[in-house]
């Protein structure tokens, strides 16, 4: 028994070495995630790494062991280079979920910023595994060895083979069944959340999120029960209102989603006379604006998108890909149609544009079942005259300009107007978008900075990507202000609401860290982003009753469209939106970021009640005991809506209207 025990460790001898490099290579690789070298739930690695082994040791060549052993940690140095890659563009784990938007992703890469260091560390283990194994079969075992496998032995490996193959696909099933049945606020607030790397590392989670994806998202099912209860019957159903509710009843609505937008382009990296000369449109607007200076956005685009048209969002999917054909009435392009039904007035349009292709976001589908008449794109922009510089251009980045889009199509998208009709607009601008490489199309803005000796070019690969977002804001700028002459000329302006806001910080290429002087990975800073309102009736009132222009309680992307229908008096269910609007005093929101698996507020971030991330300077108990409330209230609405989204239950239960 002795012999066969030493013959077999000897003919698996390189096997065992794989799993140590391995095993070496995925405690490395999670330290670049912000981990420590270290898993916290490795019983579910462990296995999978068992599995793995048991699999080998049923070949009897040494050197298909170490063909397939070479082939394994190859393919485990391009996933964890990978996953490390997504974590620091945006800073995300994988889900299954992101299938769906592989191609919208791939689409965004310019600037392939890998983590150079642990590509070279993971290949250096590899090339040690590869060219020490290739000696060793020389040299130790002097020809192609095989060994023979006793039946003892293949019935042993083939029982545990079995049994750890049932654990990797049982042990995610098992758990989201246990999960299913815990309220939100146990399983996101109060559980032992930590970096989904830290628990399970990451070649393991990619294999535990699949099965998540695929079989356990088959299994697990959401009922309908508490639905009707949660959204009416609550004595206080409807959302809260503010003394400004319906000041902005008849006024037009436009609605701007500002990709990567950031305070600090033209308020704090340049002085108050470049600003000036830089963005005189920026700077006019936020004067005559109602602005927020306490907002925060933690989400991708598709999110923040969502949580303005929406309110909120599945926390297990994707709206635009999982859930594009639902039922959405309480949505609120669909509320504003009946708001100006009800208001006896005329709906002259009701549109969304955006200067890439309709398909990115599955937008097409998704803003017709929105309400939106039309989402028209870089296609039907090209109708108008619109040059799609982005087709073709990808690697250099010449993204369709916002000034050029607003140039060519300010005559659709602001139709006139009189008292007797209303339009509402939906833009998501383009030229923000990163990365933020040198591109051609901005040579004029360049010009400009120079000339004004701001955000000078030479500065270091951030400080150049640094110049060229200030470049591609000027060009929103330039868009802003073809937008708001528009107005003018059509003598709308006084009866015109524009709601602008930022979907998230500047965070391709870090630059948000860069800009704001950050180093540390979670702070509450570094999401604070733009939000303003253009409305004159309404900044009249505002100030005469604040005296201020700014409302400095914290705020998020699901407190916009509660904001909304306060000022332009529609009234909405509570439950149905995550947040509150902003001018209602005494009450604030929180983030729970499921893409991000956090929660933000202006003073901290955690994974759980149990898991704080950060906290400012000033966090004080009653903070914490604020944010444990609020986070309750969010998580309760998150469970109910996650019902509401997964079994589409406005189809056969259309929302009741409101008298």
């Amino acid at each position: 028994m002795n012999e066969r025990i030493k013959k077999f460790f000897k003919f698996n001898m390189l096997v065992f070495i794989y799993s140590i490099c391995a095993i070496l290579m995925e405690l490395i690789s999670i330290c670049f995630t912000d981990c420590k070298p270290y898993l916290t739930k490795p019983v579910y690695p462990l296995v999978l790494f068992s599995l793995i082994l048991l699999i080998l040791f049923l070949f009897k060549s040494v050197k298909t062991k170490v063909t397939i052993c070479s082939i394994l940690l190859f393919a485990q140095v391009v996933l964890n280079v990978g996953f490390v890659y997504l974590y620091d563009s945006n800073g995300t784990y994988f889900e299954w979920a992101m299938i769906n938007q592989r191609n919208d992703a791939f689409g965004t890469i310019e600037d392939l910023s890998l983590r150079w260091s642990l590509l070279t560390i993971l290949m250096t283990i590899f090339v040690i595994y590869l060219i020490g194994s290739i000696l060793t079969i020389k040299f130790f075992y002097k020809k192609d060895t095989k060994h023979k496998t006793y039946k003892l032995t293949k019935i042993i490996i083939s029982s545990l083979l079995a049994i750890c193959s049932i654990f990797i696909v049982l042990n995610p099933t098992i758990s989201a069944i246990q999960s299913s049945k815990q309220s939100y606020v146990d399983r996101f607030l109060y559980s032992d959340a930590t970096s989904k790397y830290q628990q399970l590392g990451i070649s393991s989670n990619a294999i535990y999120e699949t099965i998540n994806g695929t079989i356990v998202d088959n299994l697990v099912k959401h009922d309908n029960k508490g639905i009707e209860k949660f959204i009416y019957e609550d004595e206080n159903a409807l959302l809260a209102t503010s003394p400004y509710f319906g000041i902005s009843k008849d006024n037009n609505l436009i609605y701007i989603l500002v990709e990567s937008f950031e305070w600090y382009v033209f308020l704090e990296n340049c002085t108050p006379e470049q600003s000036q000369i830089l963005y005189p449109n920026l700077n006019k607007f936020f004067s005559d604006s109602i602005y927020a200076d306490n907002f925060y956005a933690r989400e991708k685009t598709d999110t923040s998108e969502m949580l303005a048209l929406l309110g909120s969002n599945p926390t297990g999917k994707y709206t635009n890909y999982d859930f594009p054909n639902n039922s959405f009435d309480w949505s609120l392009p669909n509320l504003f149609k009946e708001h100006v039904k009800n208001n006896g007035k005329d709906l002259v349009q009701i549109k969304s544009f955006h200067q890439n292709n309709g398909d990115f976001y599955n937008r097409n589908t998704l803003h017709e079942n929105l309400g939106f008449e039309q989402l028209i794109d870089i296609e039907e922009m090209k109708e108008f005259g619109l040059v799609d510089t982005w087709k073709g251009n990808r690697e250099k980045g010449q993204r369709t300009l916002d000034s050029e889009t607003m140039l060519k199509m300010k005559d659709e998208m602001f139709p006139d107007t009189d008292s007797t009709n209303q339009y509402m607009t939906f833009w998501l601008t383009f030229s923000m978008h990163g990365h933020y490489k040198d591109r051609k199309i901005l040579k004029p803005y360049y010009d400009k900075l120079d000339s004004v000796g701001a955000y000078p070019e030479g500065k270091g690969t951030k400080g150049d990507y640094l110049r060229t977002y200030a470049a591609t804001v000027m060009d929103f700028d330039k868009a802003l202000g073809i937008m708001m002459e528009k107005l003018e000329q059509n003598g709308d302006l006084e009866n015109t609401t524009i709601v602008m806001f930022a979907d998230h910080n500047t965070y391709y290429n870090n630059l948000s860290y860069y800009a704001k002087d950050i180093d540390e990975r979670y702070n509450s800073e570094l999401y604070r982003v733009p939000f303003m309102i253009y409305d004159q009736k309404l900044k009249t009132q505002y100030e005469l009753n604040e005296g201020t222009n700014k409302i400095s309680k914290f705020t998020t992307t699901s407190d916009m469209l509660p904001t909304i229908l306060d000022i332009f008096g529609i009234n909405g269910y509570k439950n149905l939106y995550y947040g509150t609007s902003m001018f209602v005093k005494n009450v604030e929101s929180v983030i729970f970021s499921r893409a991000y698996g956090i929660f933000v507020t202006d003073k901290l971030i955690c994974f759980g009640a149990n898991d704080l991330l950060y906290k400012s300077s000033d966090f004080t108990k009653d903070d914490y005991e604020s944010f444990l409330s609020r986070a309750e209230t969010l998580l309760t609405k998150q469970e109910y809506l996650d019902k509401i989204y997964y079994n589409d239950y406005f189809k056969n239960h259309p929302l009741r209207k409101i008298s």
